[in-house]
């Protein structure tokens, strides 16, 4: 192989400045691939910092629904008996109520604060959950009736026959319930119609009291007649006496039309009765009794038209003015802690308007 001769290689000179070009050129490139790798970087982060923003917005705006909608199936759903704190698992996240007890307002209700915190995470994030929390005051209705007398005859004519007993003297104490030995009530208290007894067979905080009319004693009553008899609404036994359950349960006991009440059916709880109902043969109550209209048993020997209710009697509910006899073997004596335990069934909330609020 020939060496290459002076003139082949060039000048010198040549040689030596080709060489700086050559390394500037290779540094620009290294800088310009360096500012698209910057560039590229930058546009990532800005691409995902906005989807991690958008996905902590939409987060928070499910949490937010989530929040509402538990605060409202709470509100809808706790009847009776309820636990102060509820999760509901709905799509795909948590809310957890929570009712706090603010006040008492009276015999019948309660003040409350129900919080509720929506909890949701986006599968496909790793981020942690939202958690959004709203509130609102609500009033929990104790009682499914507020009962105002021993005996309330909202429509027709009511008469006591000599020798019967009607009291809203407490006849219940601190053994029967923690709200036993309570104050007496009205012993007899009815619409604008007429009433008929001796003043020695009826007792309470005042005798007799009249509203005026059937509307104002379902007023004062907060009683919704037309619900109660709803098929629709529950009741734990429809058209049946109460069997197999507690000895110190308040079932909520239902007739369609008339019905007749003997001892052997004897029973406590709430009573429903949307026509008739007939006491006798010495049937006993341990509740309230509900009925379009009270008619115990006029005819007979002492025997057949003898009960007893150790609790309340509302009656004449259907409005339409059929008259109640109480006859002498008769006896109604209030019992606080029975009709707490029968018309507590259907306590439930009711939300105060424009108190709903979100902790920020």
């Amino acid at each position: 192989m020939n060496p290459l001769t002076k003139a082949e290689m060039g000048p010198p000179g040549d040689r030596q400045d080709s060489e700086p070009e050559a390394g500037f050129a290779l540094a620009l490139v290294v800088l310009l691939l360096f500012a698209i790798a910057v560039a590229g970087a930058t546009g990532y982060q800005v691409v995902h910092s906005e989807w991690r923003m958008a996905v902590q917005s939409t987060e928070g705006q499910t949490a937010l629904g989530l929040s509402r909608a538990g605060l409202q199936r709470f509100m809808a759903e706790q009847v009776g008996v309820f636990a102060d704190t509820v999760t509901y698992s709905m799509n795909g996240g948590d809310a957890i109520v929570v009712a706090r007890k603010i006040s008492d307002i009276d015999d019948f209700s309660s003040l409350y604060l129900v919080s509720s915190e929506g909890v949701y995470s986006d599968p496909v994030s790793a981020q942690l959950p939202a958690r959004r929390t709203v509130y609102q005051y609500a009033v929990h209705k104790e009682t499914s009736v507020d009962w105002v007398a021993a005996v309330t005859q909202s429509s027709g004519a009511l008469t006591i026959e000599s020798g019967a007993r009607v009291d809203g003297g407490d006849i219940s104490t601190t053994l029967d319930c923690p709200d036993g030995n309570g104050p007496d009530i009205v012993g007899l208290a009815r619409g604008g119609n007429a009433v008929t007894f001796d003043p020695d067979d009826v007792d309470g905080s005042t005798d007799s009291i009249s509203y005026g009319s059937h509307a104002s004693v379902l007023t004062a009553l907060d009683l919704s007649w037309s619900t109660l008899t709803d098929p629709a609404f529950p009741v734990d036994f429809q058209g049946v006496w109460a069997s197999g359950v507690a000895v110190d349960s308040f079932p909520v006991v239902r007739f369609t039309g008339n019905k007749i009440g003997y001892g052997w059916t004897s029973g406590r709880g709430l009573l429903i009765v949307t026509g008739t109902f007939e006491p006798q043969w010495g049937f006993t109550w341990n509740g309230v009794i509900l009925a379009a209209h009270f008619s115990p048993m006029v005819g007979g020997a002492i025997w057949e038209r003898a009960f007893t209710i150790r609790g309340a009697v509302i009656s004449g509910l259907d409005g339409l003015g059929a008259s109640t006899f109480i006859n002498s073997n008769g006896v109604i004596d209030y019992h606080r802690c029975n009709v707490i335990g029968a018309t507590g069934a259907h306590g439930h909330f009711r939300p105060i308007g424009n108190s709903w609020w979100e902790s920020m």
